[in-house]
């Protein structure tokens, strides 16, 4: 007969993802047992183990999943009649990466998993190097490709400075959307989060701008 958790396999897994997810943001992914996470759901750690060989083949399926959701985050706010990037301008997804923003924060699970990423794992650690290429394998889905891209779009349409280097707008991009994100969950940013993204993101548009272009997306993203 086959033990519990293994009757539906599907389920038993989500449930285990879950329990791991809660457990790694509070103490902390060291500091977490297979037993912490089989006690949660009231299961034995042999249970746990039949669906995942170890703690980091865990945290990597967790990661997964939670950029798997993500992904369908952002694929909900493109504009209507787009499936990718490729003919967003930075006005745009600008305004999606606030909205996103709300996203996370009105989500339990997003909130403890922005917390696990930035809190609760030592990333200088030797045994996180494959976890670590996973998570950046996944960066063309997230907000660093986005920004990357549209600015992109934007140096060939003449709206940005020929001279501007996307990937390095994308990343001053992505760390502004990060570290706001990251104070809100915190409780420690003292203004409103959607507000100051927008103004962020104004301030750095008016600084890669061309002359012609000096209103348009900043006024589009405020």
């Amino acid at each position: 007969m086959p033990k519990k958790g293994q009757r539906n396999p599907e389920r038993t897994r989500a449930r285990i993802l879950a329990s791991a997810l809660a457990l790694f943001a509070k103490k902390g992914y060291v500091h977490t047992t297979f037993t912490d996470i089989a006690a949660r759901l009231e299961m034995t750690k042999g249970a746990v183990y039949w669906h995942f060989e170890s703690k980091q083949a865990l945290l990597m399926a967790l990661i997964d999943e939670m950029l798997e959701k993500f992904k369908r985050q952002i694929a909900e706010l493109l504009p209507d009649g787009e499936t990718s990037f490729d003919g967003l301008s930075f006005s745009v997804v600008a305004d999606m990466m606030v909205r996103n923003a709300d996203q996370i924060i009105g989500d339990v699970k997003g909130t403890a998993f922005f917390l696990l990423i930035h809190e609760q794992i030592q990333w200088a650690e030797e045994s996180m190097d494959q976890v670590r290429e996973d998570l950046m394998r996944n960066q063309r889905f997230g907000p660093w490709a986005a920004f990357k891209t549209s600015l992109e779009n934007d140096v060939r349409a003449g709206r940005v400075r020929p001279d501007v280097d996307p990937v390095q707008v994308a990343s001053v991009c992505v760390a502004i959307w990060d570290g706001l994100v990251h104070m809100r969950i915190a409780k420690l940013l003292q203004c409103d989060l959607e507000d100051t993204l927008r103004k962020s993101y104004a301030a750095v548009w008016e600084s890669i701008r061309t002359t012609a272009n000096q209103s348009s997306a900043a006024t589009a993203v405020g």
